[in-house]
């Protein structure tokens, strides 16, 4: 009987432990940006939120685009968790009509450095800075 109670007992005692250490684990793991709802209603809204983040613009060329129903590239699926790091969630426009504002931006060495937000109604549904050179991507935040 005091056997069984032992052994009852070191199992409770393990099965503790590892609901600890799973708990524990969690605790550490990287956090993504809390998904958000930003509103521009013009490029000009869209130039201020940039320069909140410390981007400086030029007038931007604005295109009508159709927002990707997937992200299967490689490339896709490193744009999409850039905006997934910055709490935005382009999949949730995944085939929708999207405006595209692509300001110049004055701010870094090369001519080549561009800031695009989309936008499908007027929330910003991704948004990114790249080098239309090499095209290095990485986030506005």
């Amino acid at each position: 009987m005091i056997v069984k109670v032992r052994q009852l007992l070191l199992r409770t005692v393990i099965l503790l432990a590892v609901t600890v250490l799973i708990a524990g684990l969690f605790l550490l793991l990287p956090r993504h940006a809390q998904r958000q709802e930003i509103t521009l209603a013009d490029e000009a809204a869209g130039a201020a939120w940039l320069e909140l983040h410390g981007w400086r613009t030029d007038a931007p060329v604005q295109q009508t685009a159709v927002m990707p129903a997937q992200w299967q590239t490689v490339s896709g699926q490193r744009f999409l968790a850039l905006q997934q790091q910055q709490g935005l969630a382009p999949e949730r426009y995944a085939g929708e009509t999207a405006v595209r504002w692509r300001y110049p931006l004055e701010n870094v060495a090369s001519a080549s450095w561009y800031a695009e937000l989309w936008l499908c109604g007027d929330t910003l549904a991704a948004a990114c800075i790249y080098d239309a050179e090499t095209g290095i991507m990485r986030p506005v935040i």
